[in-house]
C-alpha cells in the first residue's frame, strides 16, 4: 500500500512551487535535473482499484473526474498528467502520469498493477478520485489509496493532458437519475420537511427506488417508489415524496448515484 509518508525522504523541490511555474516531469525547482525516460501510457488494471461505493468508507466532499465524459471506468487515467503536492502551497512530490504514479526521483508505479488505488463510482460507467477537502483557495485534497492522499490545485487541472473538474457531491446527487442508500443494513426516515421533528412520513429501506428532486443544505427531497425490483416498480407499488438526509452531522455522504443504469 502506498502512502504519502512513504515518500517523505524524496528530495522533490528546493522550495515552494508557485502556480504557473509547474516543473517539467522529472525536474525540481532548483538547478538539479533528474530527467528520466517516461513510461508509455497505460490503462489501469481495474482489478487493482478499490471502489469506495462498494464499501462503507467515507467518500469525501466530492470527486475529481474528466470534464464532460463518461463510460470510461478508470481508463481516463491513461490521458492524465496531474502534478501532486505534499500540502497546499507545499512541495511538489510527484505525478499521476498517463496511468502511472511517479514520485519524484523514484520508480514509477503502474496504477492498479504495482499499486492498489482507491476510487469511487459516480455512475454505472465512471470511476473518479474522491476529494476529501476542497479549500476556497483552490486546493483539493485527493485520495488515491485507502490511506494515502495528495494535494492538487484547481488551476492545474487543465494545463496538461485530459481536462479534469472537481464536482461536489451535492451537485452530482441533484442531477442523478436514481440514488441508493450506502448502508444496506439500515433505513432512513422520510420527513415532510427538511428538518428533524414530528414530521415523520415513513421509513425508507435500501431496496426502495429513490429519485432526487431538489437539495437543500444537508437534505434532499426525493420521490420514493416501493416495492421495486431494481429500477422496475412491482405490482401495487406506490410513490411518496419527502425529505431525506443525504449527509450526516459529521459530513459523511449517506447516499450515492445508482451504479445501475435505469431506462428513461
Amino acid at each position: 500500500m502506498l502512502r504519502l509518508h512513504h515518500f517523505a525522504a524524496i528530495a522533490c523541490l528546493q522550495g515552494t512551487l508557485l502556480l504557473g511555474n509547474m516543473p517539467a516531469l522529472g525536474q525540481t525547482s532548483g538547478n538539479v535535473s533528474t530527467e528520466a525516460a517516461l513510461p508509455a501510457a497505460i490503462s489501469p488494471d481495474i482489478t487493482g482499484i478499490v471502489d469506495l461505493a462498494e464499501t462503507s468508507l467515507p467518500v469525501g466532499v466530492g470527486y475529481l473526474s474528466p470534464r464532460g465524459q463518461s463510460e470510461l471506468q478508470a481508463s481516463w487515467l491513461s490521458s492524465v498528467e496531474l502534478p501532486l503536492y505534499s500540502e497546499p502551497g507545499g512541495d511538489h512530490w510527484g505525478w499521476i502520469w498517463q496511468g502511472w504514479l511517479i514520485p519524484n526521483g523514484q520508480q514509477a508505479f503502474a496504477i492498479g498493477r504495482d499499486a492498489r488505488f482507491t476510487m469511487v463510482s459516480v455512475d454505472s460507467s465512471l470511476l473518479a478520485f474522491p476529494v476529501l477537502e476542497a479549500r476556497e483557495d483552490g486546493w483539493l485534497q485527493m485520495q488515491y489509496t485507502d490511506g494515502g492522499s495528495a494535494w492538487i490545485h484547481s488551476n492545474q487541472l487543465n494545463e496538461r493532458g485530459l481536462e479534469l473538474s472537481f464536482y461536489p457531491w451535492e451537485d452530482r446527487l441533484a442531477e442523478a437519475e436514481v440514488l441508493y442508500l450506502r448502508n444496506e443494513a439500515d433505513t432512513q426516515v422520510l420527513r415532510s420537511q427538511p428538518e428533524r421533528g414530528r414530521n415523520v412520513l415513513s421509513l425508507v429501506s435500501p431496496n426502495s427506488l429513490i429519485e432526487p428532486l431538489e437539495i437543500q443544505d444537508d437534505w434532499i427531497r426525493v420521490r420514493i417508489t416501493r416495492p421495486t425490483n431494481g429500477c422496475e416498480a412491482l405490482a401495487g407499488a406506490s410513490e411518496e415524496e419527502g425529505w431525506l438526509r443525504w449527509k450526516d452531522t459529521e459530513g459523511e455522504v449517506l447516499m450515492l448515484p445508482s451504479r445501475e443504469a435505469c431506462a428513461g
